[in-house]
């Protein structure tokens, strides 16, 4: 009831919009209007017969009562809507509990009774009544109270009517079992336990076909999900009186039944732009539809030919697709793609290498490798020599060839690159010397300082000898075994670091470059320990004595052989012990008593030590900081 009260308030808003027609808004159809006679205050006074669609005007005043004769054509629900007043600001608020509005039966018993509601959308008053009713003959009361004082007031009624049916849907049917896949014609047929009746159907709540006496309904659904089939039965002399059965129905997504068993060219990538590929596909099932793709762009839409002639004008890598369908089954397609190489067939030569330096001696094997750029390369290999051009390698699509010169002197060595595509070609040519082995003197080996130093030193060795192409190599023999700490090269010297002490050879090897004959000169090398020490010493000059300390953190011992008290380079006293020796990981102090005060002592004095550690000499020198 209360979805019926929204309905109306929203047809009463509207029809107050156009006051020029208040029932606008309860209308459904083009119904008749009955306007009341009088006199018709008690059922033997009723000269109007009103039908369950038509409208009443009528006038009511203080104590009155105005009736209708209603025929109810077979069992049903009705509802009465009523609006009192013609100044709808005032009357309608004031006298609208002044009347009412009843339905008795043809005995004058009471059916039922209105009440009102209040719409606070539109501000009015509104009286309702609704009751099930048999068919038969019934009458409509609309009546003040005793009370009322409202005058004379125009009022509008507005019956609805739904009836019920006299029959039923035995059932509603598909042709076909669900589920069925899309696309597939399905036909839907409702029968029912009267004949002369019309049929309407909806697919999830949507009209598809409209009432009708036809009781089927073909559809073809396009998209896979689970559908509500809703028919409507209704008889068309009682519109109203609608019977409803509904069934679900699953339609699933087709799943191609098919394959691309192949999608190739004509010609294998790649290819020259300016030229014609045909591009053919191949399935396992015929009566399909083919559309062709290059680069994402649709070149020939779907239809019956399973090849594409193809004529590409620029170069670069293309992506090709090709996609297969059923015509029924639009969406669901079946790719396959490849790339494909075009080219203009140009040729580029990047780089051309020997695996060797030059120069090198006649009849060695050196291999020649060459890069290029663009697509079905070929490599052919010759050689200038002599003054004349001869082939190594003819064209092949190996990348390198080996050279084994037998006479010295300048040579060329040239690549040309072909496309076996286009044909077109590169060269890039390389110088070499080839030399013949001649002499060489034995090298000559020096060092910058004295081969007897102690560790921590860098030496600096020098190497020379007579010949032409020469390369030296420098190692060194740590006692145990050589290591090569420069290897050949056209470098003829060597920084080398004597980090710890020992015996050590270095030899310099000078050879002509290539070749395996080889001149060699060694020195020998005496690495002493390096002196790890601290020295201190204090002299007083008024009892005129002085000492020394010495802490050895070596492992050999120091010796002190001289000191001297020395200021701006001369000695003013000097003194040489005998038995000043400080063991290695010890430390000592010594004292000296010199025969006179040592006038000359002072700040600038500097005191030189000398003394030798592990079989070298070393001089010391230490500043006075008290």
């Amino acid at each position: 009831m209360f979805i019926l009260l929204l309905s109306f308030t929203f047809s009463v808003n509207a029809a107050f919009a156009e006051k020029s027609d208040l029932k606008a808004g309860f209308k459904k159809q083009d119904n008749q209007v009955v306007t009341e006679v009088e006199p018709n205050d008690t059922i033997e006074e009723v000269n109007q017969t009103i039908h369950t669609l038509d409208e009443v005007h009528g006038t009511i005043s203080e104590e009155d009562k105005d009736l209708y004769r209603l025929e109810m054509q077979r069992k049903g629900e009705f509802t009465l809507y009523s609006f009192l007043g013609n100044d709808e600001s005032y009357d309608n608020h004031y006298y609208y509990d002044d009347y009412a509005i009843t339905i008795y039966d043809v005995n004058g018993n009471s059916v039922a009774s209105s009440d009102y509601f209040y719409d606070d959308e539109t501000d009015y008053y509104y009286r309702y009544l609704n009751t099930n009713l048999e068919k038969g003959t019934y009458y409509i009361s609309v009546n003040t109270d005793e009370y009322s004082y409202m005058g004379s007031q125009s009022y509008y009624l507005w019956p609805e009517v739904s009836y019920d049916a006299d029959f039923t849907i035995n059932s509603l049917t598909a042709n076909l079992p669900t589920p069925q896949i899309e696309r597939k014609a399905i036909t839907f047929q409702a029968s029912a336990s009267k004949t002369g009746l019309q049929y309407q159907y909806s697919i999830q709540n949507k009209i598809v076909e409209t009432f009708s006496t036809a009781n089927a309904y073909q559809w073809t659904p396009t998209a896979p999900g689970t559908y509500k089939i809703k028919v409507e039965v209704r008889d068309p002399a009682f519109p109203s009186a609608v019977v409803v059965k509904e069934i679900s129905y699953t339609i699933t997504a087709y799943k191609p039944d098919f394959s691309i068993t192949s999608f190739t060219p004509n010609i294998k990538s790649p290819y020259l732009t300016g030229k014609t590929i045909s591009l053919l596909a191949k399935t396992n099932k015929s009566g399909l539809q083919y559309q062709f793709s290059v680069n994402g762009k649709v070149v020939q839409s779907f239809g019956a030919k399973t090849y594409y002639s193809w004529k590409p004008t620029r170069a670069g890598r293309y992506y090709l697709k090709v996609e297969v369908r059923r015509s029924q089954y639009p969406n669901r397609i079946v790719s396959k793609q490849m790339s494909y190489d075009i080219t203009e067939g140009k040729v580029y030569v990047t780089s051309l290498k020997a695996n060797m330096t030059s120069p090198r001696p006649t009849s060695t094997s050196i291999k020649w490798t060459a890069a290029g750029k663009g697509v079905n390369l070929e490599y052919k290999f010759s050689v200038y020599q002599n003054k004349k051009w001869k082939t190594i390698q003819n064209y092949s699509t190996r990348n390198y060839t080996y050279w084994k010169p037998k006479s010295a002197g300048a040579a060329k060595v040239q690549v040309t690159v072909r496309s076996k595509l286009s044909k077109k070609t590169a060269t890039k040519t390389g110088n070499f010397t080839i030399f013949k082995p001649s002499y060489f003197s034995t090298p000559s080996l020096k060092s910058d300082i004295s081969t007897k130093q102690a560790a921590g030193k860098y030496f600096y060795f020098t190497s020379k000898s007579s010949g032409k192409y020469l390369e030296y190599r420098f190692r060194i023999y740590n006692g145990y075994s050589w290591y090569t700490i420069q290897n050949y090269s056209s470098s003829k010297s060597v920084y080398w670091y004597a980090g710890y002490e020992g015996n050590y050879k270095i030899a310099v090897d000078v050879r002509q470059k290539g070749t395996n004959k080889i001149k060699t000169k060694k020195l020998s090398l005496d690495i002493r320990e390096a002196p790890y020490n601290e020295m201190s010493y204090n002299y007083n000059y008024y009892y005129n004595y002085g000492s020394m300390t010495f802490k050895n953190y070596g492992y050999n011992n120091i010796k002190v052989t001289k000191i001297s008290f020395t200021n701006n380079g001369k000695s003013y006293y000097s003194y040489k012990p005998k038995n000043w020796i400080t063991y290695g990981r010890t430390y000592q102090t010594y004292y000296f008593y010199p025969d006179s005060q040592l006038y000359d002592f002072s700040w600038n004095t500097v005191v030189k030590v000398y003394y030798t550690f592990d079989g070298m000499s070393y001089v010391a020198n230490m500043y006075r900081t008290y």
